[in-house]
């Protein structure tokens, strides 16, 4: 699917026919803004013959999973990105790419429907007309502008996310579950981390190079971009901190546990083989033993049991053992 966004002196105008883009792009302050949603090969090759683009190059931004980067290719740059998007209740979270075509005057995305929304871009983008004096540079601002502030919600729920945890770990809740979690979590940390950093080393080159297709102006805006992806990569190299900081207490708490497990059932077996000598003591097969012709021998060996039994008992309370 195909959304055509023209964009002149400032004003939005839905009319403008496809056929016609090669033209109207090149009209003196306008931005033409093609937003594709999975397009397919019909589509991908008309827009390629009226921006002057190579077909090979729309189809290589409908491919998913490139790795974030910056082409320059002669009059135009190529900027592979990614957004973020909770999937569901839990707070998962999904990365979606975005690729971007940005040349003097116009700008392509390509993507599969998430988590751009053209519409709600396009009436930000209306709602700062003079911003129109920087080109397809302030129109390639917002939509980096959007998609990367998609990642804070996503790390919000993520920082919930670990905050459950650490308050399941202090309740002794299973351990299993909670270690389980955390490497989910830590797992969605990795892949953000390693979608973010490579979209901050593209943002340096886009800032550092001289393009020729943004003003000075334009370039003002998208370092804005930038700084928001700093706050991005930093806020996931907190929470990976927190994460492996949770992943740590919740097994030196498991195993805790499990020493306290051990000296209950150490006291325990204390205190059966206290009985269990008394026991095998008084079961051997003597013939001269003074206690086997006593009326009380036999509650006598009990008492001995109770009171051992008994005594051990305390001793191990008082060492908190039991």
């Amino acid at each position: 699917m195909i959304r055509v966004h023209v964009f002149r002196q400032g004003r939005e105008a839905t009319d403008v026919d496809i056929d016609i883009l090669s033209e109207v792009r090149t009209e003196k302050g306008t931005v033409v803004w093609v937003d594709m949603t999975s397009p397919t090969e019909p589509e991908m090759a008309k827009i390629a013959e009226e921006f002057g683009v190579p077909n090979d190059t729309l189809r290589e931004c409908a491919a998913r999973h490139q790795r974030p980067k910056l082409e320059q290719n002669g009059d135009y740059v190529l900027v592979v990105s990614y957004g973020a998007k909770l999937a569901d209740r839990a707070g998962i979270a999904e990365l979606h790419e975005l690729d971007i075509l940005a040349g003097r005057g116009w700008l392509i995305t390509v993507h599969g429907g998430e988590p751009l929304d053209s519409a709600e871009t396009a009436r930000r983008v209306g709602a700062h007309p003079e911003m129109f004096r920087s080109g397809s540079g302030f129109l390639l601002y917002v939509v980096l502008d959007e998609l990367v502030d998609t990642f804070f919600p996503a790390l919000d729920s993520i920082g919930e996310r670990i905050e459950d945890l650490e308050q399941a770990i202090f309740e002794d809740r299973r351990s299993t579950h909670v270690s389980t979690t955390i490497f989910q979590v830590r797992k969605e940390l990795i892949a953000i981390r390693r979608l973010t950093g490579p979209m901050r080393d593209a943002m340096v080159v886009l800032l550092r190079r001289d393009l020729g297709f943004f003003s000075r102006e334009a370039q003002r805006y998208l370092a804005d971009v930038y700084d928001h992806l700093i706050r991005v990569v930093e806020q996931v190299e907190d929470y990976q901190d927190l994460s492996s900081n949770a992943l740590d207490v919740n097994l030196t708490m498991a195993s805790n546990r499990v020493n306290e497990v051990a000296r209950s059932l150490t006291a325990y077996a204390a205190i059966f083989a206290a009985i269990t000598l008394i026991t095998g003591i008084y079961g051997m097969n003597f013939v001269h033993m003074p206690e086997l012709n006593w009326s009380f021998g036999y509650g006598y060996a009990l008492g001995l049991m109770v009171v051992a039994a008994g005594a051990l008992w305390l001793y191990f309370r008082r060492k908190q053992w039991l």
